[in-house]
């Protein structure tokens, strides 16, 4: 197990740190030759990009269109801070003040250590925001998924 984020191989978070740190040397770098250069783009902004599937253009990569409203610094803040909760030495240990990433998300450190230890059970066919899954149909039933009442209230906080 890696002690950081930058040195844990094979993650998309050490590509994106590393392209980062090769931008920042030589920032003439054409992006297509970064490590990171066959992800989707991180960031997007829900006020500006349409809804909808965005497919990539030049076929390295599933999407052009970003997936999370934070910047690729803070996603990595996210990350590094969630990494901190859940290490296996410090179980139910949280610091006594909220990171400052958990405050500015409106996050819940108890309901993301939740959500980060259990996604797969607790969403095991769809997740996301309660009216968003509402309104989502299964594609073979034509019928709509339902959330558990602690689903929802996870969904709900963040």
């Amino acid at each position: 197990m890696a002690e950081t984020i930058e040195i844990n191989d094979f993650t998309s978070a050490q590509r994106r740190i590393e392209s980062i740190q090769t931008l920042s040397l030589d920032p003439s770098i054409e992006s297509a030759s970064l490590r990171d250069s066959f992800l989707a783009p991180l960031s997007i902004d829900e006020r500006n990009n349409p809804i909808g599937p965005c497919a990539s253009r030049s076929g390295k990569r599933c999407s052009d269109k970003g997936f999370l409203s934070l910047s690729v610094l803070d996603y990595l803040e996210l990350l590094d801070e969630t990494a901190r909760i859940t290490r296996a030495n410090k179980t139910g240990a949280t610091a006594m003040d909220l990171p400052p990433i958990f405050e500015r998300l409106k996050l819940d450190v108890g309901y993301w250590k939740l959500l980060v230890k259990d996604f797969g059970r607790l969403f095991s066919l769809v997740a996301g925001a309660p009216t968003n899954v509402y309104e989502m149909r299964s594609l073979i039933s034509k019928r709509r998924f339902n959330l558990k009442r602690l689903d929802r209230q996870l969904a709900a906080t963040s």
